[in-house]
């Protein structure tokens, strides 16, 4: 039966899961409403990739329920779930190499506000480089391509895994830009994982820390950007949570 609730874009109730028998996300419960920008950070191998590969179907879910708007998507398979309203950004990437960018782009294109144009606006390099094949961008214009591709599917909710995984600091200053703005000009609902903790708070009024594939804090970014001891109990930066040069 579909859920009747409509005050959050995407809620998740009690959720169990991992891959296979083993277990990596234990009963986590959270809501994000319409528009909101939230960032997930934690220690490695807390269960940050898992959380987002969950929302997404690409784990077992051995328990709880996964809505989307008044849907719950919980048994539909990963595409269903995309034309649902999931847009994800995957650390890998995954473009299509032996494609343009242009091509790439307008793969999974759906009516919407975004279109190939708005996002040549807000990464220009995708235009210069748009007959250029998949295989002949660097890592930092891939990264740009797998954002445009996702925001042409016109999702709910974007995912983003690590977007700033191993790029340059001034590809990262780039990117990091862009993001800012689609947070300032987009009612899009956005999810960021990120290990460069000054970003994921930089980024969105409210963050999430993972310990052990459960939600440890979750409250405003400014608690934690004001309390450097508490962020480094919960995360621990010398422990592998990187920070902005």
């Amino acid at each position: 039966m579909p859920d009747t609730r409509t005050d959050s874009t995407l809620s998740l109730t009690n959720v169990r899961a991992g891959y296979g028998a083993t277990v990596v996300l234990e009963d986590l419960s959270f809501d994000l409403a319409d528009g909101e920008k939230l960032s997930i950070i934690g220690r490695n191998g807390v269960g940050k990739t898992t959380l987002l590969a969950t929302i997404m179907g690409l784990t077992r879910l051995h328990a709880g329920r996964i809505g989307l708007g008044a849907l719950d998507i919980a048994a539909l398979r990963p595409n269903r779930r995309a034309h649902a309203g999931l847009g994800f950004v995957p650390q890998q990437r995954e473009i299509f190499p032996s494609l343009t960018v242009e091509e790439n782009l307008l793969v999974g294109l759906r009516p919407g506000g975004w279109t190939l144009e708005r996002v040549y606006d807000l990464f220009p390099r995708l235009q210069q480089r748009r007959t250029n094949m998949g295989n002949q961008l660097s890592g930092g214009e891939q990264q740009m391509l797998a954002f445009g591709r996702a925001l042409l599917t016109n999702p709910r909710v974007l995912l983003l895994d690590e977007p700033f995984e191993g790029l340059a600091p001034v590809i990262v200053e780039q990117l990091f830009q862009a993001l800012l703005r689609l947070r300032d000009e987009s009612r899009l609902s956005i999810i960021m994982v990120e290990q460069h903790a000054k970003l994921a708070l930089a980024f969105a009024p409210r963050t999430m820390v993972m310990s052990r594939g459960r939600v440890a804090f979750d409250g405003a970014s400014r608690t934690l950007i004001d309390d450097p001891a508490r962020l480094d109990a919960l995360c621990g930066i010398g422990g592998g949570i990187g920070v902005a040069h």
